[in-house]
């Protein structure tokens, strides 16, 4: 299948486009009347931590009896800022942490999310990062995407986004 993008997008992605490196398009599928097969007319492209914040709700980090080092996370890491038409935009994702506790014929479970302050942008590093600080490495980002007016809840392991 073919992909093709416009003067002005190529332009404006090249820092994106490298030999051997994942890029994540918006595309619109056509019919290619040459071929008679299809081919992609690219609309968007995002590097993986960019998709990452575009299509990601919050990452769930498990915590049981230890938070994680927020404040140094969110330092090391912090939301990315861009400037918009609209004015200023900070690219992140907001954190959820996952609390459960089990006993005999007993097992609570909870969710705190946490403020505005303790967004981040989601790099390789910032993952492994939280992965690395969450009960038994368990952190992930939930993706929400609608499909014909239908949420559908998808669950990546931080791993292998996409």
């Amino acid at each position: 299948m073919e992909a093709t993008a416009d003067e002005a997008m190529i332009n404006a992605n090249r820092h994106l486009l490298k030999d051997d490196e994942l890029v994540i398009v918006m595309a619109k599928m056509q019919a290619d009347r040459f071929s008679g097969g299809y081919r992609l007319s690219i609309q968007q492209v995002w590097d993986l931590p960019s998709a990452r914040c575009r299509f990601g709700k919050f990452l769930r980090v498990s915590v049981n009896g230890r938070a994680p080092e927020v404040a140094r996370l969110v330092k090391d890491f912090p939301p990315q800022r861009e400037m918009t038409e609209q004015g200023e935009l900070f690219r992140g994702l907001s954190v959820r942490l996952k609390l459960e506790r089990r006993g005999d014929k007993v097992a609570a479970a909870a969710e705190l999310l946490l403020g505005e302050q303790a967004k981040f942008f989601p790099s390789d590093a910032a993952l492994s990062s939280w992965i690395a600080q969450a009960d038994q490495g368990k952190a992930e980002i939930v993706y929400e995407i609608n499909v014909a007016l239908t949420p559908i809840k998808l669950i990546f392991g931080t791993e292998t986004d996409f």
